[in-house]
C-alpha cells in the first residue's frame, strides 16, 4: 500500500505561483510529519544566454550565474526561516544551476523525495509559453508524484477526481491520492468514444443505432467503474464512478466543475515532447486547464510503498 511522503520537495522560481506551492508543501509537511526541502534552480537556457548578450551589448555587463546562486541562497533561506516559524517544521533550502526540469528532478531523485510541489506557472509566463512550463516538462522525467498547485492555500482537498482508463497507471495515481487524502470523496471517471462510431455514421447507420451501441457500452464500463470503486479501499461512502461518453479531457474538464473538484489525480504516461504535440496528453490538458490543483503520477515513478 502507498504511504503518505516522509521527504517533500518544493520547487521555487519566487514568482507569486512559487509562493502558493510553497505554502501548500509546507502545509503538507506539517500533516505529515514529513521533511521538507525548498529548491531554487538558476536556469542555464538560450534565453538566458541571449539576455547575457543583450545585456553586454547594452554595456551592463554579462550576468554572473555564480552571483545569482549566491543572491538566491539568501533569499531561499529566508523563505525556509519563515516557514520553519510559521509551521513549526525545520526547512532545509538548496540552490542548483542548470536546465530546470532536469535540476528539479535530479534533486528529487538525490534526495530520495517521495512528493514534487511546483506552482503551475513560474517567473516566466512568455517562456512558459514557447517552452511548455517545469510542471509539464517533469511529466516526462520526475522520479516520484509531482503536485501542480493552481489554487493558494490554505483549503482542504476534499473533492479528488481520478481520471481512469483502467491501465494500472492509472491505479497508481489513485492510489497516491487515497495515500495522500485518505478522508477525501473520491470521483473515479472514465469518457470513453466508441472507436467504430465514426465508421458507423459513414455507413448511413442511424442515430437510434449508434445510441443503442453507446448505451450498451456505457452500461458495461459503469459496471466495471463500479467495482474498481468498491475495491479501491476508501472509507463506505467516499468512493463514487460516473461515465460518460465523450473526448476525455473535454469531460474532464466538465466533472472538475460539476463536482467541486479540489484536487485531480492523474496518470501522466512519460511520453516525449512529439508525441505530445503530435498525439496530445490528457494529462498535459488537465494541467493546462484544469481550475484546481493536479497531482501527476507519471508511469514508472516510484511513490513511496510499505
Amino acid at each position: 500500500m502507498a504511504l503518505p511522503p516522509k521527504h517533500i520537495l518544493c520547487a521555487t522560481d519566487f514568482s507569486v505561483a512559487s509562493g502558493a506551492a510553497q505554502r501548500r508543501a509546507a502545509l503538507a509537511a506539517a500533516q505529515y510529519r514529513a521533511r521538507l526541502t525548498l529548491l531554487h534552480v538558476v536556469p542555464a537556457s538560450l534565453w538566458e544566454d541571449a539576455a547575457d548578450e543583450l545585456a553586454g551589448l547594452a554595456g551592463l555587463g554579462a550576468l554572473d550565474p555564480g552571483q545569482a546562486e549566491r543572491d538566491a541562497a539568501l533569499r531561499l533561506q529566508r523563505h525556509a526561516e519563515e516557514i520553519g516559524a510559521g509551521f513549526g517544521r525545520p526547512c532545509d533550502a538548496q540552490v542548483r544551476y542548470g536546465r530546470t526540469a532536469a535540476q528539479i528532478a535530479a534533486a528529487a531523485r538525490e534526495l530520495g523525495a517521495d512528493l514534487l510541489v511546483v506552482g503551475a506557472h513560474g517567473a516566466h509566463p512568455v517562456r512558459d509559453l514557447a517552452m511548455g512550463t517545469t510542471a509539464q516538462r517533469l511529466l516526462r522525467i520526475a522520479p516520484c508524484p509531482v503536485l501542480v498547485v493552481k489554487r493558494p492555500p490554505p483549503f482542504d482537498y476534499r473533492s479528488v477526481l481520478l481520471p481512469t482508463d483502467f491501465s494500472a497507471p492509472a491505479a497508481q495515481a489513485a492510489e497516491a491520492a487515497r495515500a495522500l487524502l485518505p478522508d477525501a470523496l473520491f470521483h473515479l471517471v472514465h469518457a470513453f468514444e466508441l472507436p467504430y462510431d465514426g465508421l458507423m455514421r459513414h455507413a448511413g447507420v442511424d442515430d437510434a443505432t449508434v445510441q443503442t451501441y453507446r448505451t450498451a457500452a456505457q452500461c458495461a464500463l459503469a459496471a466495471r467503474l463500479a467495482d474498481l470503486a468498491a475495491a479501491f479501499g476508501a472509507p463506505p461512502g467516499r468512493a463514487a464512478a460516473h461515465v460518460r461518453h465523450g473526448y476525455a479531457p473535454t469531460r474532464i474538464d466538465e466533472w472538475i466543475v460539476e463536482l467541486a473538484t479540489d484536487l485531480v489525480a492523474i496518470a501522466a504516461h512519460g511520453k516525449s515532447e512529439v508525441q505530445a504535440a503530435f498525439l496530445g496528453s490528457v494529462s498535459t490538458h488537465v494541467v493546462q486547464t484544469a481550475s484546481c490543483d493536479v497531482l501527476l503520477v507519471r508511469d514508472g515513478a516510484q511513490a513511496p510503498r510499505a
